[in-house]
């Protein structure tokens, strides 16, 4: 799987969830200053991500992830495993 389709993906869901323009998402788009996620927001994201790659994200390493960048490199390397 490459980053591409990872974040191509990821992009997708985040769309869905938060009902944001794609154009606006960039890898530096921050999960709750800049879409305004709320703790359920959170909670619904990472289901979808864990579903949709069939990872496990502990919650430990949720709040590691502040950037779509960052999710898209934390799911990389869980994908790799």
């Amino acid at each position: 799987m490459t980053q591409e389709s990872i974040k191509t993906r990821v992009k997708k869901i985040i769309v869905g969830l938060f009902k944001v323009n794609q154009k606006k998402i960039s890898k530096k788009t921050k999960f709750i200053k800049d879409l305004h996620a709320k703790s359920i927001d959170i909670i619904a994201l990472i289901a979808a991500l864990e579903g949709e790659f069939n990872i496990s994200i502990p919650p430990g390493e949720v709040q590691a992830n502040k950037t779509v960048g960052q999710a898209i490199d934390y799911i990389k390397k869980k994908v790799k495993k």
